[in-house]
């Protein structure tokens, strides 16, 4: 046998536990999703940035404008300083940072933009100068679907944590119902249905090993009264202390009754916010109706 208040207690400590956990999840969650789409954010403003830069370097080769080359420097040196910031950001694994560090080199890109003016062979720098475009395009395509498809992975895994803390807490809710319904609901109704049986005064009441603490208790006085009662004819000072033993037992189980109520009204508005089936809803419900009934019972004797 088992105390109900005690096993009450741990499962909602491990429930409480766990919703803080689901809380903490999702305050996590939410930053790392903020600060994913700073990232996503700024590969996208490069990724602009730089097509704006060469659609602009392409016009004026095709053109043969090498003026116009020459005064795209001040928006590679923007473009450059938004590629650092982006490659500060400790979301990213070293190791890209490393790599995108080595393949983009736009200070030799600005170099070559402000050169082609002075070279003799302009059309072989300018095929010089398309070839590193076209290599860095790429690359920033190949970073940026990289990083979106590991921010989203993260993501998604956190979101995989949170799953199953919350089904932790169903798990931990329907044991403590599956637990509740073995230990005071069956007992309750056995119980009753002996109330029923006439011969129950002289035999006394019975319950199964499984039944809780605080049931075995109330049955063991009340098993115990019958007793006394069926020894001895009782006296006029006897009925008197008789009437106050049992009227001490009946508060005993009304205080039992009320607690079983209060447990199964806990665990049933616990029950609620988790948004579970009416079926388990409406078995907590029967245990509150049988526990009225015991404390209508106490209140006819």
């Amino acid at each position: 046998m088992r105390s109900l208040k005690k096993t009450s207690y741990i499962a909602f400590i491990g429930v409480a536990l766990l919703l803080c956990l689901v809380i903490l999840l999702g305050f996590r969650q939410y930053q790392l999703s903020e600060r994913y789409n700073v990232v996503i954010t700024q590969s996208e403003t490069i990724i602009f940035q730089f097509s704006t830069i060469r659609e602009q370097i392409t016009t004026s080769l095709i053109k043969q404008d090498w003026k116009s080359i020459v005064t795209v420097s001040d928006q590679l040196k923007d473009l450059n300083s938004s590629i650092a910031r982006l490659q500060e950001n400790t979301l990213i694994p070293g190791e890209y940072r490393i790599d995108m560090a080595k393949q983009i080199d736009i200070g030799a890109l600005a170099i070559l933009s402000q050169e082609i003016l002075h070279k003799k062979d302009k059309i072989e720098t300018s095929l010089i100068l398309q070839k590193k475009m076209r290599a860095i395009a790429e690359y920033l395509l190949q970073f940026d679907r990289i990083i979106v498809s590991q921010m989203r992975s993260k993501v998604v895994q956190f979101q995989t944590v949170m799953i199953g803390a919350l089904a932790g807490i169903i798990c931990i809710i329907s044991f403590s119902l599956l637990l509740l319904y073995k230990k005071a609901l069956i007992p309750l109704l056995q119980l009753s249905g002996q109330s029923k049986n006439p011969d129950t005064l002289s035999n006394g009441f019975f319950y199964s090993p499984n039944t809780c603490t605080e049931i075995t208790i109330f049955v063991d006085a009340v098993n115990a009264l019958l007793e006394e009662l069926q020894s001895a004819p009782p006296s006029q000072g006897d009925t008197e202390n008789l009437t106050e033993k049992l009227a001490v037992i009946i508060n005993e189980s009304n205080n039992l009754s009320n607690g079983i109520i209060n447990y199964a009204q806990l665990l049933k508005d616990s029950y609620r916010e988790v948004g579970m089936g009416k079926e388990e809803t409406q078995i907590l419900q029967n245990i509150i109706d049988a526990a009225e009934r015991i404390a209508s019972l106490n209140r006819k004797i």
